[in-house]
């Protein structure tokens, strides 16, 4: 089973969505994991059309599967 980073984002008038990226390796470095926030964050702004400062990040999980259930987008 691969490995993948999740982390949902959400906002008060919009639906949440998880946003999953495969790691690179078992235990992703800070720089990785910084850098799939963020992109997520982003994404999940632009797609909603509000502000990054309006977007609520999830819990942040890495060594997981593709998440099932709800809204989930691969980045």
């Amino acid at each position: 089973m691969a490995n993948y980073m999740t982390q949902s984002m959400d906002s008060p008038k919009t639906e949440k969505i998880t946003y999953y990226r495969k790691q690179s390796q078992p235990h992703p470095s800070h720089e990785e994991s910084s850098q799939f926030t963020r992109d997520a964050k982003k994404n999940y702004a632009e797609f909603n059309h509000i502000p990054e400062a309006d977007v609520e990040e999830g819990s942040y999980r890495s060594g997981q599967g593709i998440p099932t259930g709800g809204k989930t987008y691969e980045i």
